[in-house]
């Protein structure tokens, strides 16, 4: 088995970050799935191949030990999420949380704040409902990745159609006992006819809010293959373990998912390819 390594001395800018995946053509009896690359990937390409999506704050002592563990337990994407903390203190946690995803073809994300998102070079932003998508892929890097909530069916489709939204973020699903209805797994359902998970040209999206260990099974029983939940501290490492654990699963047991990942690496980059915008884009 052929084993082939990229790496760079200089540090990564947002581009280098972007870097496509490693197109490999093979002579002799070799065939492509005899081939391990170690190589970073696109991405797009990571995106797509995310399934967990671990939302946490920066009241952290030591954020680079904690995001390391999130990443040993199976998170694929970081999101830092924390309206309250200092643009130094995210900013800071970020970059630092960067520095460990990068080597390990992971992601970070940046919620809402665009001037940040611009300030530390994010390679994903995740949007509120009042974030313009197309304003912000014309301000951050060339092939940043940009995410939107999906509340409800017209949300679902309405992303589904945009060519300036990278991914969604589906729900909330549940919420805490006490508050507002969620729309459950009825939304779920909806998502996963607008955006097939199979599609590796479609949209990916994540099933969020209220999402544990023990509600993912109705979650992915209704067509979610990845999903976001929120973590406090180190008490939910566990829990990021078994969601990983059973989103993996979920995954490898869908006929829809078989070959995905050959399929995700032949088609490109959505990103960096196929998005024609130089400004604000109504969606």
């Amino acid at each position: 088995m052929a084993v082939l390594e990229c790496r760079s001395a200089d540090p990564p800018s947002g581009q280098q970050r972007a870097v496509r995946a490693v197109n490999l053509i093979c002579e002799g009896p070799w065939r492509p799935y005899d081939v391990a690359v170690t190589a970073l990937m696109g991405l797009d390409v990571r995106l797509r191949l995310a399934r967990t999506l671990v939302i946490i704050d920066t009241a952290h002592d030591d954020v680079a030990s904690f995001v390391s563990a999130l990443f040993a337990q199976g998170a694929d994407i970081i999101q830092f999420r924390d309206p309250g903390a200092s643009m130094d203190r995210v900013r800071a946690a970020v970059e630092t949380a960067q520095r460990i995803a990068m080597p390990m073809n992971k992601l970070v994300a940046v919620t809402g704040d665009l001037n940040l998102a611009r300030q530390v070079m994010a390679d994903v932003l995740v949007g509120g409902p009042d974030l313009d998508p197309g304003l912000a892929h014309a301000r951050l890097h060339e092939y940043a990745l940009v995410g939107a909530p999906a509340f409800d069916a017209d949300g679902c489709r309405r992303i589904a159609e945009s060519d300036a939204v990278d991914f969604a973020l589906v729900g909330p699903v549940h919420l805490a006992s006490g508050t507002a209805t969620a729309p459950g797994t009825g939304l779920v359902r909806i998502a996963a006819e607008a955006m097939p998970v199979g599609d590796p040209k479609g949209t990916p999206w994540f099933a969020v809010g209220g999402i544990t260990p023990d509600r993912l099974g109705d979650v992915v029983a209704a067509g979610a293959r990845r999903a976001g939940i929120v973590v406090t501290g180190e008490a939910d490492l566990v829990a990021v373990g078994r969601v990983s654990s059973a989103l993996r699963q979920a995954w490898n047991d869908d006929p829809a998912l078989q070959d995905f990942a050959f399929k995700a690496l032949s088609t490109g980059s959505r990103a960096a390819g196929f998005r024609s915008l130089s400004g604000p884009a109504s969606w």
